[in-house]
């Protein structure tokens, strides 16, 4: 594989895609190309059976310019998700509006930590004016789009052969096709299976050598690199987590209507500088989450595609690792449901440094909330706890709710072959009568038996 560098990993964490090469002969990106022409002139577009209709695309995600990015990026044994499409933009067909992609069949939350990704291929050359697909650099940490669209639009023009893995929430859009020519792109969905234990790329120094302290987001980068780098202490990297006095706002922790009222990009900042302040920092935090479930759980439950946990404090929570997990747990027992929802979000986002939590998020897999459920089960795959599996495979079975259903098949394929015991409830789930469930199954099937 050709793994990324130091350099090319910070400028991923930063920016939010890499760009490279799948240097095949041309006529196997001509043959893609054509394959595709005659799919959509003759049967129209073939949605997620994209890689059975062009088999030869399993040519292009073995190379090892693509597994190297997306295993340095997701880590090794990630895997191909059942969600894939061709988008075909032709000639004359105007611009998409910015945005960010649904996670398909769910309700999920938006993560800073890298546990998704998307592969954009071009099987044949575009130029600018054919509409490439283009991106808003460093936009994938904002769920505003007036924050997203302060950024510069970069139009991802390349020949044949070109490969850009992407942060899944950056965001992007199709541009206008100003030519005469069809453009393809192939968009296909990777999933993180297994939390980063040490760095998965070529890896020569821990220190981040990213944009320097003051910068816009510069303790939130610092704290994804050294989640990647498998640092639960942030110290033990080289390169601390220390408040960064140019942060906006000041030192004290802001009321919550303070706080509303800043830019997405400050109440970031903010998040993140309780986070390096010790105890002090989890206590603030842990009132701005109160706060934060009380005002903003029913905006969010009315938008789509979001789950009602998409909340700024819980960046903060999750940076601090392991100090604030004790506190999560009480709130997992909270009267309000909202809380108790978010509490296990991030839990599941801080990932292996929440292992003592397990036994009180496999109590939540029994909560009456679908949203407490989901987002415990989802926890549970993310830690690889064992423990949950049998009540993971009661769930995937008789849950009425299809996306706690999808996370439950999710996590257990994260759980790999130590959920052996959920093989009859995988395989009766293969008729289940959502898509996603039915192939989180089978991949979760092939885990445990390749094992």
């Amino acid at each position: 594989m050709i793994l990324l560098s130091d350099s090319q990993m910070q400028q991923f964490i930063v920016n939010g895609y890499v760009t490279l090469k799948a240097d095949f002969p041309a006529a196997f990106h001509e043959s893609v190309r054509a394959q595709a022409e005659a799919i959509f002139s003759s049967k129209g577009n073939p949605g997620n059976d994209i890689l059975p209709a062009i088999p030869q695309l399993k040519e292009l995600f073995s190379h090892p310019a693509v597994t190297g990015a997306l295993t340095s990026i997701l880590g090794p044994g990630y895997a191909m998700h059942p969600h894939r499409h061709c988008h075909l933009t032709p000639p004359q067909q105007s611009a998409q509006r910015h945005h960010q992609d649904s996670y398909e069949a769910d309700q999920n939350v938006r993560h800073h930590r890298t546990r998704w990704a998307m592969a954009f291929y071009y099987p044949q050359h575009v130029t600018e004016e054919m509409g490439p697909t283009s991106v808003l650099p460093a936009s994938q940490y904002y769920t505003s789009p007036i924050q997203a669209e302060r950024k510069d639009e970069a139009l991802l023009s390349g020949e044949a052969g070109t490969v850009t893995i992407v942060h899944y929430d950056l965001w992007h859009r199709a541009t206008t096709n100003h030519s005469d020519r069809n453009r393809y792109m192939m968009k296909f969905l990777f999933c993180r299976m297994t939390e980063p234990a040490a760095p998965a790329w070529n890896y020569s120094n821990p220190l981040w050598r990213g944009p320097v302290a003051g910068c816009e987001l510069s303790q939130l980068w610092q704290s994804v690199w050294n989640w990647h780098l498998g640092s639960e202490n942030l110290n033990e990297a080289g390169n601390g987590s220390l408040p960064d006095s140019t942060a906006v706002p000041g030192p004290k922790r802001l009321a919550r209507k303070e706080v509303d009222s800043l830019p997405e990009a400050d109440r970031l900042r903010e998040a993140y500088r309780l986070s390096g302040q010790g105890e002090h920092g989890s206590t603030a935090l842990m009132a701005n989450l109160a706060e934060e479930v009380a005002a903003l759980h029913q905006k969010n439950l009315a938008a789509p595609h979001t789950n009602p946990s998409q909340l700024v404090s819980c960046f903060g929570l999750t940076a601090q690792g392991a100090a604030p997990v004790p506190r999560l747990v009480s709130a997992l027992s909270a009267e309000d449901w909202p809380l108790r929802a978010a509490a296990a979000d991030i839990l599941g986002d801080i990932g292996l440094s929440a292992r003592t939590a397990v036994p009180s998020l496999i109590n939540c897999l029994e909560d009456n909330s679908e949203w407490v459920r989901r987002n415990a089960v989802e926890a549970l795959g993310n830690i690889a706890s064992p423990e949950a599996v049998p009540r993971l495979s009661q769930l995937l079975i008789n849950d009425s709710f299809h996306f706690v259903r999808h996370n439950a098949a999710l996590s257990l394929t994260k759980i790999g072959p130590d959920a052996r015991a959920a093989s009859t409830s995988l395989q009766a789930a293969l008729a289940d009568s959502d898509l996603y469930v039915r192939e989180n199954a089978r991949l979760a099937l092939a885990r445990i038996r390749a094992s």
